[in-house]
């Protein structure tokens, strides 16, 4: 199981990071956006996230065309061997994907709502692809389906294309499909923090301390 940070928060990934429990952050513009930061970032970022103990670091080329994803993700790279560029499923963004991969760097296709885009990927040898959640759904298709659907096509295939679930609701939805067999996630700190919010397990924490403290 490899869970994943989807912030460009630092106080929030750091805090969480140190648990040992996510193996990484991923970010994209938006994400970047959101946190008040910008692609003049990316360097400083990929220090403080591997610092903290991050095994990968997703990055996002940006660029209309191929050559330029192209270039932007071998600079990406560059920044060192724990980086994962992230490359949007369309036509340019999954031509680079190709080249990136042919060259030994690791990548994502990002923004994958169809079945047929995983198959692309596995032609393209992307490590990873990321289906969104959540805006699978709200475009009221069956998203929990179409993921579905996107595993047994790589497993079915051979393929070494990983799912990296994105835009996840909830913990729920992390439960249901790793009981399908999904086994990488990415989620915002918030829902992260949901894995540690169960009130039974609060509970018991406060009797096991009252009992060390009634019995010091």
């Amino acid at each position: 199981m490899h869970l994943y940070l989807d912030t460009a928060d630092r106080a929030a990934a750091e805090d969480l990071l140190a648990t040992g429990l996510f193996a990484g952050v991923t970010t994209n513009p938006t994400i970047l956006q959101r946190a008040v930061v910008g692609v003049a970032d990316i360097p400083d970022i990929y220090r403080w996230a591997t610092a903290a103990g991050a095994r990968e670091v997703f990055f996002q080329a940006w660029g209309e065309d191929t050559a330029t994803l192209v270039k932007r993700g071998q600079e990406l790279r560059d920044l060192g061997d724990r980086v994962v560029v992230k490359l949007v499923a369309s036509r340019a963004g999954s031509a680079a994907c190709a080249q990136l991969a042919a060259d030994g760097v690791p990548t994502l296709l990002t923004a994958v709502y169809d079945p047929a885009q995983a198959v692309v990927a596995a032609a393209a040898g992307a490590t990873y692809i990321a289906p969104y959640l959540r805006r699978l759904n709200a475009a009221g298709r069956d998203g929990i389906g179409e993921i579905v659907a996107m595993r047994e096509l790589l497993a079915a295939t051979g393929s070494a294309t990983r799912i990296l679930l994105a835009s996840i609701p909830d913990t729920a939805a992390i439960v249901t499909l790793a009981r399908r067999g999904v086994d990488c996630f990415t989620m915002a700190p918030a829902i992260a923090e949901q894995f540690f919010a169960d009130e039974l397990t609060a509970e018991a924490v406060q009797t096991f301390e009252q009992a060390v403290t009634a019995t010091s």
